[in-house]
């Protein structure tokens, strides 16, 4: 990527085809080649807006449209098709089911010019049955005109016959009933059949008498039904029936809903209820059968955006994967390429394929450390004997924050993260800065969250409101502050109590002096007691001298032991910028090596200059010692010693200015103690605001995952931190000592302390302890109790999962009581809910139960996915299949002749409205037929 590249490039949108498909990919010119190889393959499934009830001019109804040309003659027909694919492009309409009443006519010129602009063409037709129902009958994008026509004849409607007056006029009915036309069509000619307006006017809900409407509207053939509207629009009635809330009318699986009503009219196409957003992946008959199917996961209607209920945006926090690529000659993935549905994306293949490594390569270059130490293993071994030294990953994604951009992240292995924006120009920014939040699980990595109480805690936070952040960060640094508040008292207390015992002498000599001086002696000696006064006065400053010598001293030696040059090597690529760094370090060293020669010589001259002082004094005094000499002797005459007082007096003088010491240190404690209180107080606070946003986030996972998952909060209820403490300290207590702490009603981390800092028989009291219990608690040292005071105990979280059949009533089990397999289901569904930004999983099915997997895991997943991207890699065909994955990827070995090399054919890219890649899902994966049969139990087909 350049550095210089031009800032007036933008990044575009680029219209494409790939097997008559239009698509979109982000584009810019300075993506590298392999990342915009990786953005013209496909990315499975994608919303098609198809408007499947298009008539043409052949019927007189159609109204609209005009031409120069005679009405039905090839270039009338020709002009139609453009003005139609016009009219689609402005509308956004992808795709369109041609279903004139009893005709074929149009489809072969329509087809050829609507494909010609990237338009698909379902061809089909409409007939009434022999009861007067209209159905909708639609058939593969290549299928023939002459086989459409020959099953209208099968139908009952010869070429000859479709008409009551003329052509295009009133078509007949088929002698074919209802169901016959179903049968016919989807079991004998593999097409698909949508029965026509059903709450209108020749519509199953409208005409029908009951006893054929409930047998029609169950019949298991029956597929999909077009509405005129949304649902809500529906009659109470006709609601009731489609919803299911009428015994007669309930369905083994729920009936499609569509909107495709009559165009006759080219400028209809543009009515949201002319059109439905289909999701497909390979557009076809199978894809419509798929999406009928399953229209939860693949239909959308349009009529129904308007009655859905405003949600606040959360675009900011979206982030999207768009593509990754690998190059590097050792690498098992080199040459690898990926292009993400925003989707559901599986990962599959045989074991050693490569799927892990996507997972922990994607880990990599988003810079995500795994949260379990398995599985830091794991990664660090794949990094480096699959992903190999040398290979460079390349990621584009997609952010709004701070708004809608692309950027790609490129990491060599080993090596830092390079991020460059849509100019190809690199930013100074971390992948933290533009991707947040991704969470990225290796295998087995959810069953290590499962046991470990903390990281459960942790997954909590995602619910949280704004705020929390600033809270934790406050939380953290008080507990930094308190630390170092600690380190500096018990410093301060320590020299307290050293000065203490240094004084504890001075009350007795202070006695003996004044012995002395009710003798009078002091009167008589006070020159000499002041000489004493004048000679400490002198020592303390030759003192200080030596402590400042001994610290210019060690800077000295740190300055000449660790010097500042840089270590020669080979030649680097930017050698200029090192040498001007080596220079500056050393010019520094110079300058600080003149500035302490300047200290060191200013503190020698000091030194003599106190010597010379010094001398002086001694002078002086000795000229006094005369009168000094006489003075002991009259002394000694009335048999007091005069030398012991003088050495008594300068003793005191000696100790007397560290009782100014004393009470400074002892402010000094006092101070650091109210800083303390106050720092606990803020700490406490903080906690108390992030117990009640917690307490929201509680209620917010119930209320998102009620009936399969619940979560309880007892504020610092977590007493292990203190009683680890406590069993650290080797005090010999039994573990029914710390249940019987425990048990203790009202039991807390301050109250325990208070009662410790009250004595052995309050601790007694309170926790019913035995005298030598008791004892050895109220005797801890000070370091210990503050040690205890810092312990920020975590809020007990407690997880209950609903164990019972989807049928059963509720059964809430905590989770040390579950199974591995149901511990993993419950923090897998805390993960779901509430994000913006991409899931990563590899192979949570090894942690899970198969059951949960499609009772409880499969529904939130197919519900989530329509908020947030997925990617799961996976041998159990139960998530792509009943998840209904928009994109599976199979990774197969051997490319190019190569056993030891991952490849990605683009035949086995898709989702399972592919037949190849359904396909490889029966034949790849654990339980793949078996999935599809459950699949089929479900859904009837």
């Amino acid at each position: 990527m350049s550095d210089h590249a031009s800032a007036s490039t933008v990044i575009l949108t680029r219209p494409r085809e790939r097997n008559g498909t239009r698509f979109t990919v982000p584009w810019a010119h300075h993506w590298p080649e392999a990342v915009a190889r990786a953005l013209e393959q496909s990315h499975g499934a994608r919303d098609f807006r198809c408007a499947l009830q298009v008539n043409t001019p052949m019927q007189n109804r159609f109204k609209g449209f005009d031409s120069k040309h005679r009405k039905d003659s090839e270039p009338y027909q020709r002009d139609f098709a453009l003005a139609l694919a016009q009219r689609c492009k402005k509308a956004g309409i992808d795709a369109v089911g041609l279903c004139d009443h009893n005709s074929v006519e149009y489809v072969e010129i329509v087809r050829r010019e609507l494909r010609q602009e990237g338009i698909l063409v379902f061809p089909g037709f409409e007939v009434a049955s022999t009861e007067g129902l209209h159905v909708l009958c639609l058939f593969d994008l290549d299928a023939p005109v002459e086989e459409l026509d020959h099953v209208l004849t099968e139908l009952g409607l010869p070429p000859k016959s479709r008409w009551v007056t003329g052509r295009g006029l009133a078509p007949k009915q088929s002698p074919k009933s209802f169901p016959q036309i179903l049968e016919l069509i989807q079991k004998d000619r593999r097409g698909i059949c949508i029965a026509a307006h059903i709450d209108r006017e020749n519509g199953l809900l409208f005409e029908c008498a009951k006893t054929t409407r409930v047998q029609y509207f169950t019949d298991p053939n029956l597929l999909a039904g077009q509405i005129s509207g949304a649902r809500a629009d529906l009659r109470a009635f006709e609601r009731k029936i489609v919803t299911g809330e009428l015994n007669h009318y309930r369905r083994q699986r729920p009936l499609a809903l569509v909107n495709c009503l009559d165009v006759y009219n080219l400028k209809d196409i543009e009515n949201p209820a002319c059109s439905t957003i289909i999701k497909m992946s390979t557009p076809g008959i199978e894809a419509l059968w798929q999406a009928f199917l399953d229209p939860e996961s693949r239909l959308d209607l349009l009529t129904e955006r308007a009655h859905e209920a405003a949600r606040p945006a959360r675009r900011s926090t979206h982030v999207e994967l768009v593509a990754m690529t690998w190059e590097g000659e050792a690498s098992f993935l080199n040459g690898c390429a990926i292009h993400f549905n925003e989707n559901l994306n599986c990962l599959i293949g045989g074991r050693g394929t490569g799927k892990s490594t996507v997972i922990e390569s994607l880990r990599y270059v988003l810079d995500q450390p795994p949260l379990g130490e398995l599985a830091r293993k794991t990664h660090e071994s794949i990094l480096a004997e699959v992903v190999k030294s040398g290979t460079k990953i390349s990621l584009l994604v997609r952010t709004n924050q701070p708004s809608p951009s692309y950027y790609l992240i490129e990491r060599l292995y080993p090596g830092e993260p390079a991020i460059y924006d849509e100019t190809g120009q690199r930013r100074r920014l971390q992948v933290f800065d533009i991707v947040p939040g991704i969470e990225i699980f290796g295998q087995h990595e959810i069953a290590e969250i499962a046991r470990d109480t903390a990281k459960q805690a942790h997954l909590l936070s995602r619910y949280r409101a704004e705020g929390a952040a600033a809270l934790e960060a406050g939380r953290r640094e008080c507990n930094q502050l308190l630390q170092a508040n600690r380190e500096h008292l018990l410093a301060a207390l320590a020299e307290v109590h050293e000065l203490e015992e240094k004084l504890s002498q001075l009350p007795a000599l202070e006695e003996k002096l004044r012995l002395f001086e009710n003798k009078g002696i002091a009167a008589r000696l006070r020159e000499q007691a002041l000489l004493a006064r004048e000679e400490q006065l002198l020592h303390s400053g030759r003192e200080h001298l030596q402590s400042l010598q001994r610290v210019l001293e060690q800077a000295r030696k740190r300055l000449e032991g660790e010097p500042f040059a840089l270590p020669a090597g080979p030649a680097l690529p930017n050698g200029d910028l090192i040498a001007e760094a080596q220079t500056a370090l050393q010019a520094l060293e110079k300058e600080l090596g003149a500035r302490l020669a300047d200290l060191a010589a200013a503190l020698g001259r000091t030194q003599s200059e106190l010597l010379v002082i010094m001398e002086k004094w001694q002078n002086r005094r000795q000229a006094r010692q005369k009168d000094y000499e006489r003075t002991l002797m009259d002394l000694q005459k009335e048999e007091i010693d005069g030398a012991a007082f003088l050495r008594l007096r300068q003793e005191i003088e000696r100790l007397e200015p560290l009782r100014l010491k004393l009470g400074q240190l002892q402010q000094r404690c006092r101070q650091l103690e109210q800083k303390r209180h106050k720092l606990l107080q803020r700490r406490q606070a903080d906690r108390k605001k992030l117990f009640g946003l917690d307490q929201k986030a509680v209620a917010r996972v119930n209320r998102l995952l009620q009936g399969r998952l619940r979560v309880t909060l007892e504020r610092e209820a977590d007493c292990e931190p203190l009683f680890d403490k406590l069993r650290s300290l080797r005090k010999r207590f039994q573990e029914d000592f710390y249940e019987r702490l425990a048990a203790t009603p009202g039991f807390s981390q301050s109250d325990f302390l208070k009662h410790l800092r009250a004595g052995k028989a309050a601790v007694q009291a309170r926790y019913q302890l035995t005298d030598r219990q008791a004892e050895i608690l109220a005797n801890l040292e000070t370091a210990t109790l503050l040690e205890l005071e810092e312990l920020d105990l975590p809020d007990r979280l407690t997880i209950e999962l609903n164990v019972a059949l989807p049928d059963e009533a509720p059964r809430w089990r905590r989770l040390p009581d579950l199974s591995t397999g149901q511990k993993a289901t419950a923090i897998l569904l805390l993960l779901f809910p509430e994000s913006r930004t991409p899931l990563v999983i590899d192979q949570p099915e090894d942690d899970l139960d198969n059951r949960f997997i499609a009772d409880t895991i499969i529904p939130t997943l197919r519900q989530e996915k329509r908020r947030r991207q997925f990617l799961f890699a996976t041998h159990n065909a139960n998530i792509p299949v009943l998840g209904d994955a928009e994109l599976i990827i199979a990774l197969e070995t051997g490319g190019e002749g190569k056993s030891n090399t991952a490849v990605i054919r683009e035949g086995n890219v898709g989702a399972i409205d592919r037949e190849s890649v359904k396909r490889l899902v029966e034949q790849v994966l654990e339980g793949g037929q078996r999935a599809f049969e459950l699949r089929r139990a479900k859904y009837g087909f």
